[in-house]
């Protein structure tokens, strides 16, 4: 009995064992041929470049392939994870191609991720609807496009869906109804998902009552609807409703009602008004986020008593006011952002009271006003996170003081951002305890002193920004940079500190941006820099380097995006051929002693500035080297060199040029007529050559034209009238110093941006059209729209700011950085005449009006107390009588005054303005009386033509020996002027239109009248 019963408990043992091994997969055959051949069908239509599914061949057991998960105990596939954990930016690391239906054999399919592939742009396979198993459904970000199938309404299990869209594929919904039978669903993201035109898309989601996590960014929603009933107000806890399309300014009043909510993003909308109330209803938030909104007024003190706050972003809106302490009482605080909020403020500083924020890690107040000493900062956040804090931006918040050796306590902050500030002193030993460093940006400050040796000790660095300071000294890059192995991105331009590398010291082999402008690094060229293959920027500029550029650096050209060369004293020749890899590319190779033909360079570059050299020759291979090849170069500067010849036309695969320099240069001949080509010229400055002929018509065509500056040429004919119609952006003409002659156009009254105009020096003829006040730009403070001439941005941040050289109060001056706020006017040494118009009085914004030399007549204008923002008027040398405007004393700006050589008469007002003028400001007018002249304004005075011939003939001798004085003074100033005329390397001025001899001629004019 004993044996049997043992005998039958043996054969339940191994029977149980024998179906345990089949239930778990360990015996038999595993996975079904079914659902085997299944897989095989479907990896044949996959393109599959890294192998990932390597494992999925031959007759085996399909459980035990890669990314296949089976029931332990069926053997059935229940799930496939074919996506990548986040988005790759390699094209050739995903799975794409298409989905073979033949995934319907896996009827216990319940999980399925394709997420972040490529599928091109396919659509959605409809088939998915009838995978009725699956209860989770990940298609995020895998190239999907076109309309979301309605069959996935069939999904009844459905508990978790990402159908988020990505790159350039449009996916999107004409309605959300088929969402209604999803009744399980828990998770939905839609990110990116056009629904602008799936109205119903609130009311759907309404009815989802499990629903917990809802995405909807970006998905270009322009109405947001109201809800009676809100049944999902206590599954929600997680709603991103980020970067959408809102025509509300207001928060939808449903979202205070979402009473379970611990994660509400509302950014980067259209979101306006104070910060609604009623988010303080939501007690549970631990993430609020309301960044980049019009949100405005002063932070409201509730927010301080959401105590489980975590996470808190209010980036980029309109918040102004002062801060509270009390947001020292949020302390489950993460995260702090309130940086771009231009009008908040805290009125000492960092509070006390975030000495009680011991879990910060992240603090960002970029442009907000602090005014706190820094020490004082860190000394309160170090109180108690020291230990936390891991990224602490404070960029422009009026700190000053100096940085101590409190910094090192900060050993796990990674990213420390202080730029834009007053931050003084040197930078403290401590720097090198903060062993967690990665990204350090103190630039802009007037921090001092030497560069730490301890900054060497900073294994993890990889960014450092401490440009535009004051430090000094001597950098030794084997100890100062010696373990910096990980360093990608040294930017130290704008400090005035030696760079001495030993031969044979090798650079951190991953820099890819080198800036050390106004280093010293010379005078040999740095040898160190030969095998910094990483390396695409890379600024020398103002390095004192003076020795020939070696042959192997330009085997390195085609690696930099960016490369600054200017202000040295480089000599020797540029290779024939400069080739650039990078589209976008900059060089800058200016102010060097280079010579020699210009090479030819790349297409693809961006900016080419090669000016003040000593490069000769011509333009011709430079310029029309591979003519079929359109260029997208939109700056080119090679004004100051020995260039000659003439101007070559093949300027129609240069039609992306915004900068145009070619001044100071010896060309000859006319403008090319394809200069016309150049559609998108902002700024163009050919002045200093000998051109001669007409400006051609085609110039018209350049519409987008802001600066043209053609002075100091031989060019001739009438001042175009079409200019003024076909050129309206005009800012800036400048057509000083060549042989215009005929009448000021009236069309040029058209151009109502213009700021500067200068047609001195030529042989203008007629009176002042009376339609200057159509100068807007010189009327009015408005200068938004004439700033875009100033400053032309290029990639890799490089500006060019265009510049000018006017003559104003008697001196030439060259204006670049403050050229958006000159107003200027010179029309002298010309052959005008007439009265001068009072329209002029309009003009109230002018700074600079130069009349001179002409041949005007009549009474100044009146009214010119209008003009309150003159600096400088010069009247001289013209015939206008009558008396001085008593108006004149009251332009409290005016700093430079010349009526000389007029006919004015009577007494000059008496003012402090005026009579704070020299004396040579009023000489020449005989019946002019008054101080500063010595002449008084005696009633028995004496006056030409009357009296005893005794005083006649006084009078006549006066006279004559004044004359004879003028007459060899000028002679003099003349004939040095025409001698060093002839020593320079090229004319600048005619003789003819020489100032000394114009005065002289105008001089004889008015003795004679």
């Amino acid at each position: 009995m004993n044996s049997l019963l043992t005998t039958v408990l043996i054969v339940l043992l191994v029977s149980a064992i024998w179906m345990g091994g089949l239930w778990d997969g360990t015996l038999g055959a595993g996975c079904s041929t079914d659902e085997r051949e299944a897989l095989l069908k479907f990896k044949a239509d996959l393109e599959d470049p890294r192998n990932w599914l390597s494992s999925w061949v031959g007759q085996g057991d399909c459980c035990t392939w890669s990314r296949v998960v089976c029931d332990n105990h069926t053997g059935h596939v229940t799930q496939l994870h074919l996506g990548l954990p986040q988005p790759s930016y390699l094209t050739n690391s995903v799975l794409s191609g298409k989905l073979n239906p033949s995934l319907l054999e896996l009827k216990y399919l319940g999980y399925l991720d394709m997420s972040y592939n490529d599928f091109h742009g396919i659509p959605i396979p409809s088939f998915l609807g009838l995978m009725t198993s699956l209860n989770t459904l990940y298609l995020d970000g895998a190239g999907f496009g076109g309309l979301i199938p309605h069959q996935l309404g069939n999904l009844s299990n459905l508990q978790q869906l990402g159908l988020e869209a990505a790159g350039d594929y449009v996916l999107y919904a004409d309605s959300l109804w088929w969402l209604s039978n999803l009744s399980s669903l828990k998770f939905l993201d839609l990110s990116n998902v056009d629904l602008s035109k799936a109205f119903d898309w609130l009311h759907m989601i309404n009815t989802l009552p499990s629903l917990s996590k809802l995405y909807l960014s970006n998905c270009q929603i322009l109405h947001i609807p109201s809800l009676a009933n809100v049944n999902i107000s206590s599954s929600l806890s997680f709603l991103n409703l980020r970067h959408n399309q809102f025509s509300q300014t207001s928060v939808p009043s449903w979202v205070f009602q979402l009473k379970s909510l611990t994660y509400l993003n509302l950014a980067y909308n259209t979101f306006a008004g104070p910060i609604p109330a009623q988010l303080q209803n939501l007690t549970s938030l631990r993430t609020l986020t309301l960044a980049s909104n019009d949100f405005n007024h002063s932070l409201p003190n509730w927010l301080y008593c959401l105590h489980h706050l975590e996470y808190l972003d209010l980036y980029g809106n309109k918040l102004g006011g002062r801060v509270s302490t009390g947001i020292g009482n949020l302390s489950s605080l993460v995260h702090l952002d309130m940086s771009v909020n231009y009008g908040l403020e805290f009125e000492r500083g960092i509070p006390e009271s975030f000495k009680s924020l011991c879990r910060l890690r992240s603090l960002f107040l970029r442009h907000v006003k602090l005014n706190q000493n820094v020490s004082e900062l860190l000394e309160i956040l170090g109180v108690c996170a020291s230990d936390t804090l891991q990224d602490l931006t404070l960029g422009s918040c009026q700190l000053h003081g100096q940085l101590t050796d409190q910094i090192g306590l900060f050993k796990r902050l990674n990213h420390l951002i202080l730029h834009n500030n007053s931050i003084s002193g040197p930078l403290p030993v401590s720097f090198g305890e903060m062993t967690s460093l990665n990204h350090v940006d103190l630039s802009r400050n007037k921090i001092n002193g030497s560069f730490p040796t301890s900054f060497g000790s900073l294994t993890g660095l990889a960014y450092v920004d401490i440009s535009q300071n004051a430090m000094h000294g001597v950098v030794l890059p084997e100890i100062h940079l010696a373990n910096l192995t990980k360093l990608t991105f040294f930017l130290a331009s704008g400090n005035q500190m030696a760079f001495k590398a030993n031969p044979d010291w090798v650079p951190p082999r991953r820099i890819q941006r080198l800036m050390l402008e106004s280093w010293y690094v010379g005078p040999r060229f740095p040898h160190w820099l030969k095998g910094l293959q990483d390396l695409t920027s890379l600024d020398l500029s103002i390095s004192g380097i003076s020795e020939q550029i070696p042959d192997w650096f330009w085997s390195m050209s085609s690696q930099f995006h960016y490369l600054n060369f200017s202000h040295n004293q480089i000599p020797g020749r540029l290779p024939d051929a400069i080739f650039v890899g990078y589209n976008d590319s900059l060089f800058d190779f200016s102010s060097n002693c280079l010579e020699g033909p210009l090479p030819t360079v790349s297409s693809n570059l961006t900016l080419l500035d090669l000016s003040n050299n000593l490069f000769s020759g011509n333009l011709v291979k430079f310029l029309c080297f591979n003519p079929t090849e359109m260029r997208t170069t939109q700056y080119l500067n090679l004004r100051g060199n020995l260039l000659s010849g003439e101007i070559p036309g093949c300027w129609k695969n240069w039609r992306r040029l915004e900068v145009l320099r070619l001044g100071s240069n010896n060309f000859i001949g006319s403008i090319p007529n394809s200069i016309g080509t150049l559609t998108s010229l902002v700024s163009l400055h050919i002045q200093n050559n000998s051109l001669t002929g007409e400006i051609p018509l085609s110039l018209g065509n350049c519409s987008n034209l802001r600066t043209i500056d053609l002075g100091y040429n031989g060019l001739e004919g009438g001042i175009p009238r079409w200019m003024g119609k076909r050129l309206s952006r005009l800012s800036i003409l400048n057509l000083r110093a060549n042989n215009f002659h005929g009448s000021m156009p009236v069309e040029l009254c058209h151009l109502q941006l213009l700021q500067i105009l200068d047609l001195s020096h030529n042989s203008l003829s007629g009176s002042l059209p009376e339609c200057l006040a159509n100068f807007s730009a010189m009327a009015t403070s408005d200068d938004t729209d004439a700033a875009a001439v100033i400053y032309i941005f290029f990639g890799g941040g490089e500006v060019f700011r265009e510049n000018q050289n006017l003559l104003t109060k008697g001196s030439f001056v060259d204006y670049s950085t403050i050229l958006n706020y000159v107003r200027s006017v010179d029309l002298s040494c010309n052959n005008l005449s007439g009265v001068i118009p009072g329209e002029i009085r309009d003009l109230k914004e002018l700074h600079y009006l130069n009349l001179s030399h002409n041949f005007f007549s009549g009474k100044m204008p009146e009214g010119l107390q209008t003009m309150g923002s003159l600096e400088s008027m010069d009247l001289s040398v013209n015939q206008l009588s009558g008396v001085i405007p008593p108006g004149l004393a009251s332009l409290t700006f005016l700093s430079f005054l010349n009526l000389s050589y007029n006919n004015l008469r009577g007494k000059i007002p008496s003012s402090t303005q005026l009579q704070s003028f020299d004396s040579w400001s009023f000489i020449g007018n005989q019946e002019l009386c008054g101080p500063p002249l010595n002449k008084t304004c005696s009633v028995s005075r004496a006056v030409p033509g009357s009296g005893n011939g005794d005083e006649e003939d006084e009078f006549l001798w006066f006279s004559i020996s004044t004359s004879l004085g003028f007459v060899a003074g000028f002679a003099v100033a003349a004939w040095s002027f025409f001698f060093a005329l002839s020593t320079e390397k090229k004319r600048t001025l005619e003789f003819l239109n020489y100032p000394g001899y114009i005065i002289l001629q105008r001089y004889f004019v008015w003795r004679t009248s």
